[in-house]
């Protein structure tokens, strides 16, 4: 007797299919909704509390985004007429970028000195074709040992330079970031042109920006065309059947199409974490017809007609098929719990796209089957034989594979403690990207690219030329200098002593701060004076004179040495100034910080998660002993893969966090499709365990095995992305996958064989000793 509901989905298939087409039409009003934001804000809650503070320094100061020019003479030196003129002339060009608020360079530095007793400010370089040998040579002096200069925009030995653009972007930076980098390429290969000999690199806040978005870009259009081709091939290879692959491929666009529009409706933004969606949707998508396609075909190799073929088809799989979209829904909602928004959408929008999936199986692909198909394959797509000598094995192996895989599943989970968490904001992209390249020189021959800044207040108008303040900025910023890993620290004290020391006729023993406090103002405002437009002191003084912003550059860290920096200042602070303290600021800060907390957060919704499937499961097998078994498979494959990432690299980055909720809901399918079948069989025999096992294996292995390597090759191309946080999790999801398969293949029958006692299922008696 088959379910009446599989009959009445058969017998108004065609209503159904209309109707679904009606609603998917709806749904596609909500592409014009779509936008795309990919910036590293969207990684942060608005509440983010390092990211409040980024927000509060920009504020207070001029803004940090950015675009550095790195320039690199074949000849390694920067101080020759040819070079200096180059650098003029680029850095006239960077002052015309879009929304350009100021320009630094080796060549406008504002170089100081009196005549007489007048103050004198003015470009350190100017008219470099008509300078002298002497007057090349005294400005590379200058250059070479002035703090504000050196490992910023020289290197020591003068063979790198860096032209900064600083820019004050617009909230919305959508239209405004692709317009300054479009302006600075082309001002680059201008001058490339024009100077061959210049290697000229760009890297900066806004590539870095920029790049999200291209990389966003660049995955949608090449990533999910490629994974169409390779499920379409495999579903070709595995069912042999040419309507099988028109019906799959109509299915799976239905399914991505419909979840990508109702992100519009959901005034979602398309960013580099969600966009990875429809390339796990359509992957997830395939399982459902696999199941359904594989066992219909089966129906009419054995002769059936094909609405009966239909009809068992859906009668045996409704079940496990609305479990496990159920199961995986639950599971990638899980990422609610993300601390990061992109991850939380991500969650939603693959929930809505595996639940349209399984609805569209129901109510399009029926008639599409009915339509399309016209024979069954000659082959058997089940594999009968083979997957008959697998459970052969595995009722012969029963205590060897139970015993086995639990030994080596403990070994393998044991070496998760060996993962560091460990994100770097330029680390997320691939060395083959310029951004990348470019931050990598930088870091090598310049300057370190990540920054951690403080907003020191003095706490009254106008305090910042107090004596006893500058002094303990001072001392902050000598601490800064003498750790690890710091290349350079940007403040305003070292020009209120280069001030000082100009003031004094130029002798070395002058170079400290001023005594008093008329004196530092006094110098502050002859300086401020004597600026040219566009190079004020907002990048460095508030508007109300009582904060001082120190900018401090730190190379060859990771999360972990940027958060023990911001520690043992946090300690300087608490044991030297607690008048002081505010806490250190920036992206590096931002993304160092959101991983550990990624990890806290998502680890409560797993377990709720987790809770809640097994609960489902339970009700489902219907029985609780099967339900609680279940769990092991199911969250075992994510710790093995974990313990074996944690032994071959060491290293994870903001993806973790959200593997164990992406794998969660998909690797229970395979347990809840083998269960299922497994139920079946223990009805067919009468209870008996052997048989059941032998049932499951021949009548859903292949089909598992099938979705296994779509799944594993649809995430596994998430690994030819250039934004490492989406390859690092297209790895650690395909990996969990087929290591799921394997545990389920081999642990799940021989458990159930071991532990037949306990599950009450003895049938099997003398047959499975």
């Amino acid at each position: 007797m088959h379910s009446p509901i599989a009959v009445w989905l058969v017998k108004n298939r065609l209503m159904l299919f209309l109707i679904s087409l009606v609603l998917i039409g709806v749904s596609c009003y909500g592409a014009l909704n779509l936008t795309v934001k990919s910036d590293y804000k969207i990684f942060f809650e608005k509440t983010n509390p390092q990211m409040l503070e980024n927000e509060r320094i920009q504020q207070s100061f001029s803004s940090s985004d950015n675009v550095l020019l790195i320039l690199n003479p074949g000849d390694g030196e920067i101080f020759s007429r040819e070079h200096l003129d180059a650098i003029e002339s680029l850095t006239r060009d960077a002052w015309l970028t879009p929304y350009s608020q100021r320009v630094d360079s080796l060549t406008n530095f504002q170089n100081t000195f009196v005549d007489g007793d007048e103050l004198l400010v003015e470009d350190l370089v100017s008219d470099a074709l008509n300078m002298s040998d002497e007057e090349i040579a005294l400005r590379k002096d200058i250059a070479i040992n002035e703090p504000l200069l050196v490992h910023r925009l020289i290197s020591p030995s003068g063979h790198v330079s860096a032209i900064n653009i600083q820019l004050a972007l617009p909230e919305d930076q959508t239209v405004a970031i692709p317009e300054v980098i479009e302006y600075v390429r082309t001002i680059r290969d201008e001058f490339v042109q024009q100077h061959p000999d210049m290697k000229t690199m760009i890297t900066g806040m806004a590539p870095l920006n920029n790049a999200f978005n291209e990389m966003s870009q660049k995955d949608s259009e090449t990533l999910v065309p490629i994974m169409l081709v390779v499920i379409l091939i495999l579903v070709g290879l595995l069912l042999r059947s040419p309507s099988s692959i028109t019906i799959v491929l109509v299915i799976i666009i239905l399914s991505v199409v419909t979840s990508v529009c109702i992100m519009g409706w959901m005034d979602m933004p398309i960013n580099n974490i969600n966009s990875a969606a429809p390339i796990v949707i359509l992957t997830l998508a395939v399982a459902d017809c696999i199941h359904i396609l594989s066992h219909f075909l089966m129906g009419l190799r054995r002769g059936l007609s094909k609405e009966d073929a239909l009809i068992q088809s859906l009668d045996v799989n409704i079940k496990p098929v609305f479990l496990t979209s159920l199961t995986t829904a639950i599971g990638f909602l899980s990422m609610l719990s993300s601390e990061s928004p992109p991850f939380r959408e991500l969650g939603v929008v693959s929930a809505i796209g595996v639940i349209a999936a399984f609805l569209l199986s129901l109510t399009v692909m029926p008639q599409l089957m009915m339509w399309l198909t016209k024979k069954a394959p000659n082959i058997d797509t089940e594999r009968t034989k083979v997957f008959s000598g697998l459970a052969d094995f595995t009722i012969r192996h029963p205590k060897k594979l139970f015993y086995g895989s639990l030994t080596v599943s403990i070994i393998c989970i044991a070496f998760i403690g060996q993962n560091e968490l460990n994100d770097d904001n330029f680390g997320y992209f691939s060395k083959n990207l310029e951004v990348r390249q470019a931050a990598d020189f930088t870091e090598a021959n310049l300057n370190g690219v990540n920054i951690i800044e403080y907003a020191l207040d003095s706490g009254t108008p106008n305090g910042i030329s107090d004596p006893q303040f500058l002094r303990k900025v001072d001392e902050f910023v000598n601490w800064y200098r003498q750790q690890p890993h710091v290349t350079h620290v940007f403040t305003f004290t070292d020009t209120l002593k280069r001030l000082n020391r100009n003031m004094h006729d130029d002798k070395k023993e002058f170079y400290h701060l001023p005594d008093s406090k008329e004196l530092a103002s006094q110098y502050q405002l002859l300086y401020e004076m004597s600026l040219p437009f566009g190079m004020d002191l907002n990048n460095q003084i508030d508007l109300n004179k009582s904060m001082l912003r120190v900018t401090v550059s730190i190379k060859g860290v990771k999360a972990k040495e940027i958060l023990g920096l911001e520690r043992n200042a946090q300690s300087w602070f608490e044991n030297n100034a607690p008048e002081l303290k505010t806490v250190g600021a920036s992206p590096s800060i931002m993304f160092s910080s959101i991983g550990q907390r990624n990890i806290d957060s998502m680890l409560e919704g797993t377990i709720i998660a987790t809770l809640i499937i097994s609960a489902i499961l339970i009700i489902s097998l219907g029985s609780w002993k099967l339900g609680v078994l279940s769990i092991i498979p199911n969250a075992f494959p994510a710790a093995i893969m974990l313990g074996i990432w944690g032994f071959l690299v060491g290293e994870v980055n903001l993806a973790v966090a959200v593997v164990f909720g992406v794998t969660l809901g998909i690797v229970v399918d395979d347990t809840v499709h083998f269960m299922s079948k497994y139920l079946r069989g223990m009805e067919v025999s009468n209870g008996n365990i052997n048989k059941s096992i032998h049932y499951a294996f021949e009548h859903v292995g292949a089909a598992l095995v099938t979705t296994t390597i779509v799944l594993t090759l649809g995430f596994g191309m998430l690994a030819l992305s250039d934004f490492n946080v989406n390859a690092t999790l297209g790895i650690m999801v395909a990996s969990t996958i087929l290591i799921a398969l394997i545990f389920d293949f081999l642990f799940l029958p021989s458990m159930m064989i071991h532990l037949q006692k306990f599950l009450g299922k003895s049938k099997a008696g003398n047959e499975s000793q």
